[in-house]
């Protein structure tokens, strides 16, 4: 069983007195960045399951979609994210931070 406190019923936070994370939905001005709005290119390589989950979003949307607005709307999505770049020196460091940073939403039980 776990152990309540005083000060964790008053939402003091953890032992270090940090107050603790909450989750929010994103508004509609987070993810917004538009085709026309798009001046940079960049290049980036991804793996083979990456390639393909992006062509099957891409195929399974809309005939307006393309690869780079839904890679617009990931970058707008990492932006939302609270990550500490500075203290990122490594993947396997990144790959955790994202992972801590976000919840997903899944299929509920039927």
């Amino acid at each position: 069983m776990r152990r309540v406190s005083y000060q964790g019923m008053l939402g003091a936070g953890g032992p270090d007195g940090a107050v603790p994370a909450v989750y929010v939905r994103l508004g509609p001005d987070t993810i917004a960045t538009r085709r026309k709005e798009a001046r940079k290119e960049v290049r980036v390589e991804l793996s083979k399951a990456q390639a393909r989950w992006l062509k099957d979003a891409v195929e399974l949307s809309g005939p307006a979609i393309d690869e780079g607005q839904v890679l617009r709307a990931l970058v707008d999505l990492g932006m939302e994210l609270d990550v500490d770049w500075a203290v990122i020196a490594r993947g396997k460091a990144l790959r955790a931070a994202v992972r801590e940073s976000v919840m997903v939403r899944r299929p509920g039980p039927a």
